[in-house]
């Protein structure tokens, strides 16, 4: 990949030199043609334009709009135009012909729809203003250099080729797999090198810490900031230093040179350093005592140093790592430059969340295309909402009202700029809970600084005198304009907490490493901003959102009045805080603030003991115990938990964070954070016993191992003392945090009533973290946050869709399968959410696209594409959710409008969870559970006898008929009564299992052929949990009416109403929400639909009582013949769709969504339909 001259690029883009700027720097080709201005017009936008260059049939051409500045129908309507002429083209806006000091270059994605087949266009938009700095804009254009050996022997670049390259340059898809597979095998190689740490899960700890250091040093050394004594930059230091310390003797690298570089160069002001960290190390800048401070495990007992004293590391692991590093290209920034063997900061993030945050936690790597959109839709409308001004007449003041941040920037006069700069943008409070490596944060970072920088490109053309002042300021004290933006940005705005301390030291790593891209000249390298408490460890979860003073003051001052109180002590932390993040801007750059960092600390830790002591009063007064695990030698598995009366030592392991005390001014003054952006972990809060045995066997961690497999290697390993101490400590911690999640008032969303009965469900992390989020913002807060689709349509979620749709205005819900691994080690059959909503106010309508079939799914490279194409979407009215079922609110995942107008139909007629008088009701039951009903010995029997009734499960049936398979069991049937019946006494009364009744599969995956499949099972069978089946005494149901709702559950109307709704199991509640028309046997409808579907399930002599009840013979009536069935099914389909009153082409509509029908089975349906249209079918 040729090179970017970067000098070049910066001087010509500055002067809006296109022409320069394509042929000299990007290595294209001059115009052959139109290179001069000419008049021209797309419909009502008249426009002049110029071709700049061009490249193998692709053209660029600088447009200027006569009308001022374009939107994005112009700007389409333009393009449209120019590619009836050049189909291949890159087009450069602009405000004027010469002068120009904004621009906008637009670049249209083809592709075809995944639904439809029909093609699609997706503009791709790229701002930039004078005077704005270009790093991020230079790296993105990377893709589109030329050299001159790429050209074939004509001059010219392949059409292909250079239509590739645009797409590389402003839709690239980056990786870095490559390196991934590399860091892996030299994390597992530096291991087998350090001595000195026993415990094996700190030492993979302290080797990812090892390595992430590195990684920083070479990312900088390749910035060329690091210089040898003489001050001779060095761009391969490190190898350099590798091989100097080999001369000097043997493994002395580590604890001599890294010591010095890490803990005096970096960490210290010049002045401070030992003349012989000076001679090892060089001309180092000093970054700041924040980033470069020992680890705990680097240090002993008394915080002494252990480097090259107890702790060792090999010089060969660092010859490895090395090599490694000098494989790739290091480019020292987020944005990707399109080369393969290219690496940047954004490897951190992938590293960690891949290799070791998803192992303990289900955290999972975001990708930057995910991150940007959820960061950008939340931060920009934040932006817009505070930019706006009404109109003031009498002060001859317009309204300042802006639809989009581009068009806000485009648009701003210099009052709105400085608005942004001295007032929006320095307030707004951005957090991420789960911070991770700091993915969302860092999208964050690069949202506000496209905004900062347009406002810099406004003030560098002298918009107004007040900009101008502003802009001065900041040069008078600070070398690089983009490095202050950049640290002012992490300083004020961002903020994240994430329960492994590793994760935030990698989140500020990321942070700095984003900003020390911004510098040019090491002398323009300010210290890094102290971020140590922006960014914290804890528990997201536990802690006091906001405290109560008085509690804390009972609790701290025990009567003393001479102690602090909670508002004293506050106040003093903030100024504390206030000094220990800005001093270097107060009192120059060389200030060494450990003391005061040590001081602050201890303050906290003195605080947070309180407070935990408030969380211990907190489960007492709940009643939560503490469930100790035990082990019961003679079963050899786990025994009774012995309960206690919990401790503060408890508490203090789960790490409690005290929002309203870390962050009590966001929290207890603002009321909240303005934005929150997350990718929580998925986890279910129980212990895992894979995840937890895992590291003692290998066996553990293949994926094909059997259940029982994984069974006996647990109990081998369980006969380690140490392993079943660790096992038996593992299994005591969720007890009594399940307890309090549940009863918390935090946490009151966890649960509804629905059918008067309170839902349950496991405890799972996402939902916990998404409650949480809610808490955490202010009103009119917004929130971006990736978990399991789940959300909108489980019953145990029930209570969290109250607190959306009640308590937020949902903006966006995005639904997609991770069929094509959008999240790489996540399930393909696992359905992905991205919402967006703001809190406040109530939901009635928000924007929604589900693309959650396999066949439907999009590639993470698409991802941009999709949410920006608002044809993906439609809107949905919360009365309309509510129609379907009015206590779960269950949201079905619609794909159009026909989708809506379909439901509208058929929610006409009442759920079938509704009771109504005079009509049967639905009343359904599950018999028995081989899982649970397996431990009755003797229930279960693997062979035929007298009075043994067989078990009849789902593979014994498909629609309307019995198959030749067999479960295998058969249960005797007064050993079966007597668990169906409980604890009453057994009167020999009739029950459900001796008549003929409806049941269907409960395993039904959305994506299979079809997905609700019933029929009516013969009497004298016992059915189990996957056979869901009919209460048939309490539903007052007759012969007639089974078969009638037997062909509505099987017709493809009903199937398709599912099918927005399951993945994976189709349980009661969702059959319960169903409208179904109830038609009694007395309506000569309900006796046409029936008497089909009967002759369709009576063809053997079992179904004789069945026939005889619905009007015919036998099971001689019945149709066997396969064309004939197929015959009645297809009538079946026409009647149902028109006691739906569907037309033609809603009831097409719905057959097109089931690819896996066959046509001729679709088409006679169809035909049916008309039919019945026609009266040839009653």
């Amino acid at each position: 990949m040729a090179t970017l001259n970067f000098p070049a690029f910066e001087k010509h883009l500055a002067a809006f030199d296109f022409v320069r700027l394509f042929i000299d720097v990007l290595g294209w080709n001059q115009a052959s043609s139109d290179a001069a201005w000419a008049n021209d017009a797309a419909g009502d936008t008249p426009f002049t334009r110029r071709t700049v260059a061009e490249l193998g049939g692709v053209v660029a051409i600088q447009v200027v709009t006569e009308a001022g500045w374009p939107d994005e129908q112009q700007r389409l309507r333009v393009w449209k135009h120019i590619a009836s002429s050049h189909a291949e083209n890159l087009l450069i806006f602009t405000d004027k012909q010469t002068g120009a000091s904004q621009s906008q270059w637009y670049w249209v994605k083809r592709d075809k729809h995944p639904e439809t087949g029909k093609p699609r266009l997706t503009s791709r938009r790229h701002e930039y203003f004078k005077g704005q700095p270009v790093d991020l804009f230079a790296s993105k254009l990377q893709a589109m250099v030329v050299e001159l050996s790429e050209l074939d022997a004509s001059g010219r670049l392949p059409v292909l080729e250079a239509a590739r390259r645009i797409a590389a340059a402003l839709d690239v898809e980056k990786t870095t797999k490559k390196f991934f597979a590399a860091y892996q095998q030299q994390h597992l190689a530096l291991l087998e090198h350090i001595q000195g740490i026993d415990n094996e899960r700190d030492k993979r700890w302290y080797a990812s810490v090892l390595l992430n250091r590195l990684m920083f040093v070479w990312f900088l050394q390749k910035k060329g900031f690091l210089h040898d004594k003489n001050g001779s930059k060095r761009f391969d230091y490190l190898r350099e230093q590798l091989l100097k310390s080999e001369q000097r003797g043997g493994n002395r690298f580590y604890g001599e040179f890294l010591a010095a570089l890490f803990f005096e160069a970096f960490a210290k002001p010049e002045a401070d350093r030992s003349p012989q960290a000076k001679a090892l190390t060089g001309q180092i800048p000093y970054l700041n005592g924040g980033l470069f401070l020992p680890h705990k495990l680097e240090q002993d007992a008394d915080h002494a140093l252990r480097l090259g004293k107890t702790l060792h590391v090999a010089d060969e692991a660092f010859r490895g790592i090395f090599d490694l590093f000098a494989s790739f290209t290091w480019h020292l920034d987020d944005t990707p430059g399109g080369s393969a063997d290219e690496i940047n900061p954004d490897v951190l993030g992938y590293i960690f969340e891949k290799y070791i945050n998803q192992k303990a936690f289900g955290a999972y790597y975001t990708r930057p295309e995910i991150t940007s959109y959820l960061a950008d839709r939340s931060i920009h409308k934040l932006i817009l909402e505070r930019v706006a001004e009404p109109a003031m007449p009498e002060l001859g003041l317009k309204e300042v009202k802006f639809d989009t941040v581009p068009d806000l920037l485009a648009r701003m006069d210099a009052r709105t700029a400085l608005k942004l700069v001295n007032e929006v943008l320095p307030s707004i409070t951005i957090l991420d809970p789960a911070v991770g490596s700091g993915a969302f944060l860092v999208a964050a970072l690069k949202s506000l600084i496209n905004v900062y920088y347009a406002v810099v490109g406004r003030a560098e053309l002298g918009a107004s005198a007040e900009l101008e002042k502003w802009l001065k300021a900041i040069k008078k004290d600070h070398p690089s304009v983009g490095y202050y933006i950049k640290r002012r940005i992490v300083t004020d705005n961002l903020h994240g907490v994430d329960i492994m301390e590793e994760a935030c030291e990698i989140a500020k790593l990321r942070l700095f490493l984003a900003m020390v891209a911004s510098v040019r000249k090491v002398e323009d390298l300010e210290p890094l901003p102290n971020i140590d408490f922006n960014i914290l460890p804890g528990n997201s979860l536990v802690g006091f959102m906001r405290v109560d003073e008085h509690e804390f003051d009972a609790k701290y001052r025990h009567g003393d009045m001479f102690r602090k109180s909670f508002r004293e002590l506050v106040e003093e932390k903030n100024r504390k805080l206030d000094t220990y993040r800005h001093v270097a801007d107060a009192v120059g750059r060389d200030t060494d603030l450990r003391v005061l960092r040590d001081d602050i600390d201890a303050a906290m830790r003195d605080a947070n003991g309180v407070l935990n002591e408030l969380v211990h009063d907190q489960f007492a007064g709940l009643n939560i115990k503490f469930e100790e695990a035990t082990w019961d030698a003679a079963a050899n598995d786990l025994g009774k938990p012995k309960k206690r009366v919990m401790k503060r030592e408890d508490i203090d392991a789960q790490t409690p964070f005290h929002w309203g005390y870390v962050f009590d001014d966001i929290l207890q003054r603002r009321g909240g954070f303005d934005v929150i952006l997350a990718n929580p972990p998925w986890e279910g809060f129980k212990p895992q016993a894979k995840e937890y045995f895992a590291p003692f066997s290998e066996g553990i961690s293949k994926k094909n191992m059997s259940i029982k497999e994984f069974e006996a290697e647990q109990a081998r390993l369980l006969k380690d003392k140490d392993i079943r101490k660790g096992w038996l400590d593992y299994q005591s911690r969720f007890p009594h945090m399940s307890a309090y999640f549940r009863s918390a008032a935090d946490y009151r969303y966890q649960s509804a009533v629905v059918a008067g009965k309170k839902t349950g469900s496991d405890i799972n992390l996402y939902k916990l973290f998404t409650e949480r989020c809610f808490a955490l913002l202010r009103d009119g807060g917004h929130c971006g946050i990736v978990i399991p689709n789940g959300i909108y349509k489980d019953l145990g979620a029930t209570g969290l869709r109250n607190m959306l749709f009640d308590h937020t205005q949902v903006d966006s819900l995005i639904s997609l399968s991770n069929e094509k691994f959008i999240f790489e080690e996540v399930h393909h059959s696992f359905g992905l959410l991205f919402l967006n909503f703001t809190k406040g106010g109530t939901t009635e309508k928000l924007r929604a696209t589900f693309r959650i079939n396999p066949r439907e799914a999009i590639k993470a490279e698409d991802f941009a594409a999709f949410v920006e194409n608002e044809d993906n979407f439609i809107e949905l009215s919360a009365q309309l959710i509510g129609s379907m079922n009015a206590e779960t609110r269950s949201v079905l995942e619609f794909r159009s409008g026909t989708d809506v107008s379909i439901v509208n139909k058929m929610l006409a007629f009442p759920a079938l969870g509704e009771k109504q008088e005079g009509a049967w009701n639905l009343k359904l039951t599950n018999e028995f559970h081989m899982s649970n009903d397996g431990k009755k010995e003797g229930l279960f029997n693997t062979e035929p006898g007298p009075n043994r009734l067989p078990l009849f499960t789902g593979r014994m049936f498909n629609q309307f008929e019995n198959t030749t398979e067999h479960s295998g069991f058969w249960i005797d049937e007064a050993e079966g009564r007597k668990v169906l019946l409980g604890k009453a006494p057994d009167t020999g009364r009739r029950m459900d299992y001796q008549s003929y009744r409806w049941l269907h599969r409960r395993i039904a995956r959305s994506t299979d052929t079809r997905t609700l499949i019933s029929t009516i099972a013969p009497p004298m069978v016992f059915t189990e949990v996957n056979s869901t089946t009919l209460k048939v005494i309490d539903s007052g149901i007759n012969a007639l009416e089974q078969c009638y709702w037997c062909a509505v559950a099987n017709s493809f109307v009903l199937d398709w109403l599912l099918r927005q709704s399951i993945t994976t199991t189709l349980n009661m509640f969702y059959l319960y929400q169903l409208p179904v028309p109830r038609l009694p046997s007395s309506d000569a409808r309900c006796i046409s639909i029936a008497k089909r579907a009967a002759k369709l399930i009576c063809t053997e002599a079992a179904y004789d009582g069945l026939a005889l009840d619905v009007g015919m013979k036998g099971h001689e009536d019945g149709v066997a013949d396969p064309g004939e069935r197929a015959k009645l099914r297809a009538e079946l389909d026409g009647l149902v769709a028109h006691l739906y009153r569907l037309d033609e082409d809603e009831f097409a509509h719905i057959l097109k969504t089931f690819p896996l029908v066959a046509e001729p089975v679709k088409v006679a349906a169809l035909n049916a339909w008309r039919d019945v249209q026609k009266g040839l079918i009653s």
